[in-house]
């Protein structure tokens, strides 16, 4: 097949890919960077424990030098390693990335380690991989409802002009971007499921929610999504009622798979706490009567829409979903509303180190219908060129503004959790930091947000 035949919306993938690859080679984060850092240390530690040392307990690690910065936990047990943090849901994700880089250890004469050149290669290698999975899925998804361009152009904006652009080419272990592959695939297998529910597409759909669970189980509530799509009435409420009791031994498969998909993170917990369902998280928890929402969106301390402002358009594109893709009218915005009231809750609703508010990015696939609805409304009151000229300069502009902000960050010039206002202007548009940001930053106190003072 020829390029110039391929589909816009296709070839914008294809643009994605190949910049990203570009990137990939040209910033070297592999060998000029800890790629296995902060939040990473401790979903990636299966791997190592399993394939390398045959030790899920990480009981190695204790008193060994080697393993101080790579393997983390909450407590200690006697006789064992340290109790993981995370789930190992991104463990499963990584693992044929892994095992690449420990072929590639091995015959290249690296030490087969876990955590030697390429392992770090093939690791941040997968990001790429879940990124483009991810456009393909939510390219399907979109042109479900929208036109070649309008898709096109959305999957380009998600891709460079959003925080994603940094957690797939930055810290692109961490597991927004794979959680972004995994959610695009759930929206897609929730329209081919409802278009015809056979026992593959049950099947997919339940593995890939399972999947969601494992990597962040606070987004079971996403599971609302394929259970409430198509819904818009209470008479389609009572025609889906009657559909699950058609296809009920379907909806069993769903538990099934579930069952199946955590069973191994439930062993792992009872193996080191003897308690089948143990809470990772130590003292750190939600203040469900305390949301965060305005901070949480417009903090110069890791705000949003402060760092990602083009995803106000996707909000207001919620709106919108009634007229271009009602199937999502009510269920999206109910799940976002859900999803940004959850995340307000966290005691640290800056969410430590990041660019911007890094746990949106999950929700993006879902949010792309909104924005991907808003730049249909703008289309069609555009009616001059002049105008669709200055809609399109709008969105370069911000997309620029996100790169930027994005090398500003790596650099520093935006510090991970301590901006303020006037530090932030102080460097807006700079490509090194002032002398007086030091003094403008205001670090938080991460123990009284513990408590509850935040």
């Amino acid at each position: 097949m020829q390029f110039a035949h391929v589909s816009i919306s296709s070839k914008a993938i294809w643009t994605i890919a190949v910049v990203s690859l570009a990137l990939f080679f040209i910033l070297g984060r592999w060998h000029r960077s800890k790629v296995v850092d902060a939040d990473v240390i401790s979903y990636y530690s299966y791997l190592p424990a399993v394939v390398v040392q045959g030790d899920i307990t990480m009981n190695y690690a204790h008193g060994n030098d080697f393993y101080a910065d790579k393997v983390w936990g909450i407590i200690w047990k006697e006789g064992f390693g340290p109790v993981q943090k995370y789930t190992m849901g991104l463990s499963w994700l990584y693992a044929p990335f892994f095992l690449a880089g420990h072929g590639s250890a091995m015959l290249l004469g690296y030490p087969a380690d876990g955590y030697s050149a390429p392992y770090k290669f093939w690791l941040q290698l997968s990001a790429l991989f879940y990124l483009v999975l991810g456009m393909v899925w939510l390219r399907k998804v979109l042109r479900t409802y929208y036109s070649e361009e309008i898709t096109a152009l959305t999957l380009l904006v998600l891709a460079f002009g959003t925080n994603l652009y940094y957690y797939s080419h930055g810290q692109a272990a961490m597991p927004h971007v794979y959680l972004f592959a995994l959610v695009s695939g759930m929206l897609w297998l929730t329209i081919r499921f409802y278009a015809a529910p056979n026992w593959g597409r049950a099947l997919a759909l339940g593995l890939i929610c399972s999947l969601i669970t494992l990597v962040r189980p606070n987004h079971i509530l996403l599971w609302i999504v394929p259970m409430g799509y198509g819904l818009t009435s209470l008479a389609q409420l009572r025609a889906r009622l009657s559909f699950w009791l058609r296809h009920f031994p379907k909806l069993l498969l769903f538990s099934l798979l579930q069952a199946l998909i955590l069973a191994p993170q439930l062993l792992y917990w009872h193996l080191m706490t003897n308690h089948w369902i143990y809470y990772s998280y130590g003292d750190e928890s939600f203040f469900w009567d305390a949301p965060k929402v305005l901070k949480v969106w417009f903090s110069y301390r890791n705000g949003w829409l402060v760092y990602t402002p083009l995803m106000a358009l996707a909000v207001v594109g919620l709106a919108l979903l009634r007229k271009y893709a009602r199937d999502f009218s009510i269920v999206l915005p109910v799940v976002f509303a859900l999803g940004t009231y959850v995340i307000s809750c966290w005691w640290c609703w800056w969410y430590g180190g990041s660019f911007g508010q890094r746990v949106f990015i999950d929700f993006y696939p879902m949010l792309a219908l909104g924005f991907a609805g808003a730049l249909t409304q703008i289309q069609s009151i555009s009616h001059s060129k002049a105008s669709k000229i200055v809609a399109l300069s709008f969105l370069g502009l911000f997309v620029a503004l996100n790169v930027f902000q994005t090398f500003q960050y790596s650099r520093g010039v935006i510090h991970y959790d301590s901006m303020t206002s006037r530090a932030y202007w102080n460097v807006f548009g700079r490509d090194r930091r002032s002398p007086a940001q030091a003094l403008e930053l205001q670090a938080p106190d991460y123990e009284a947000a513990k408590v509850g003072v935040r």
